[in-house]
């Protein structure tokens, strides 16, 4: 199992990926409050700010314990907290990682830089053959970015991506 502490921060030419304990829970939980884009899993978001602490908890849990990785996604520039991505499949044997974030609406124009260097990343340090992203809506904009990024789609609302 690889250990996952070593994989922070991970940086893109605008965007900080880091721990979610290093971005205030109060930035965290303004976030879902917000009108967002955002894959299957990550679509239960709470609804208080003592669940989100609980989330940031049990997420950081998982990281720890190398089941998922998740990072917050920071604008390097104005320091401004856009959302959140999280790389997982590693307990399974399928060959196939999935990646699932939440972002602000307004930084969905973002999403193909990190999902890029997110690709990379799990390239560069993981055995998957294939990356995918199950959106939960349609969303031209996040569409458009993952098929520029080379994803393909399999299905109306998922995109493969052969690493």
């Amino acid at each position: 199992m690889t250990s996952f502490e070593k994989f922070h921060p991970v940086l893109t030419a605008h965007y900080t990926l880091d721990w979610l304990t290093q971005t205030p829970v109060k930035q965290i939980d303004d976030l879902f409050s917000q009108p967002v884009v955002t894959t299957v899993k990550a679509e239960q978001l709470p609804t208080a700010i003592l669940e989100t602490v609980k989330r940031v908890n049990r997420v950081m849990q998982k990281v720890m314990n190398g089941t998922e990785l998740t990072w917050g996604i920071t604008d390097s520039r104005s320091q401004i907290f856009i959302g959140i991505v999280t790389i997982s499949g590693f307990q399974n044997n399928s060959g196939i990682g999935n990646l699932d974030f939440i972002v602000t609406q307004v930084a969905a124009n973002s999403i193909g830089e990190v999902v890029e260097r997110a690709r990379q990343f799990v390239s560069d340090h993981f055995d998957f053959e294939r990356l995918q992203i199950q959106l939960t809506k349609q969303n031209n904009q996040v569409i458009d970015s993952l098929i520029s990024k080379g994803f393909s789609q399999s299905a109306p609302l998922t995109f493969i991506i052969k690493l």
